[in-house]
């Protein structure tokens, strides 16, 4: 008795090419884009840590 089998897809992705450029998935091309909308978005604020946390801190004790 024969049975057919489909193909499982490959549980790891295949090695990059040498000579490939770019994204060569969808996975890889959201990644791609989100990386460039970052460097796109222009430079960021100067923000402290001490900063953050102070203002972090000063937003949860208004929660409670």
């Amino acid at each position: 008795m024969t049975t057919v089998t489909t193909p499982v897809a490959p549980k790891f992705l295949m090695p990059r090419d040498a000579d490939a450029v770019g994204p060569q998935n969808e996975a890889e091309r959201r990644l791609y884009d989100l990386v460039m909308e970052g460097i796109d978005s222009g430079p960021s604020p100067t923000t402290g840590i001490a900063e953050l946390t102070s203002e972090l801190r000063a937003r949860i004790r208004a929660k409670r």
